[in-house]
């Protein structure tokens, strides 16, 4: 079953720490492109995620925008999340369905949502607009272990440079997206 929350509210979010370091990764990553059919998954999946949101916006080329830099910072011990440990799972894992994996900015009638999705849960640990602290609430987030992690995040005001800083699972990392040009 998974695990859902909607939270209607505002809160103010952490400001995006601008000197946390670049983390290293000794990982190799495939630049691949995605196929049609994964690139359909993706929309087909964003568009449901927005429905359950409670946003009932036409998904297209016109509203999205897609990060300029994306890259990986280490976290400070302050900003991270407790999250209950899972249970080691030592089994090797099998190739099965693709989970859909995409993250965007959507900008329409003068507001702002992320949106992402990828196999991990998913939270926004910090955020700034145009260089200020930024108030957001989350209208949808979800976990499963059969469909992934989903976020649906709504940000307060509009701007024209904003950076969102995600959490996936229990990383001491964070995921750095910055946009620009909304």
């Amino acid at each position: 079953m998974p695990i859902s929350t909607m939270h209607r509210d505002y809160e103010m979010l952490p400001l995006v720490d601008l000197h946390a370091p670049r983390a290293f990764s000794s990982r190799e990553r495939t630049r691949s492109v995605a196929s049609p059919d994964s690139i359909i998954q993706d929309l087909e999946d964003a568009k449901t995620m927005l429905r359950l949101a409670g946003l009932w916006i036409n998904l297209s080329l016109e509203n999205m925008i897609d990060a300029c830099e994306k890259y990986m910072v280490e976290m400070r011990p302050d900003n991270t999340h407790v999250l209950l440990s899972r249970k080691a799972d030592n089994t090797v894992r099998q190739k099965g369905v693709r989970k859909p994996h995409y993250s965007h900015l959507l900008a329409f009638d003068n507001t702002l949502v992320f949106q992402a999705a990828c196999c991990l849960p998913l939270k926004i640990v910090a955020a700034s607009l145009d260089g200020n602290p930024v108030s957001g609430r989350v209208l949808f987030s979800a976990h499963s272990d059969e469909r992934g992690g989903k976020l649906v995040y709504q940000f307060q005001d509009t701007g024209t440079e904003m950076i969102v800083d995600i959490q996936r699972g229990e990383s001491s990392r964070a995921q750095r997206y910055l946009f620009r040009g909304m």
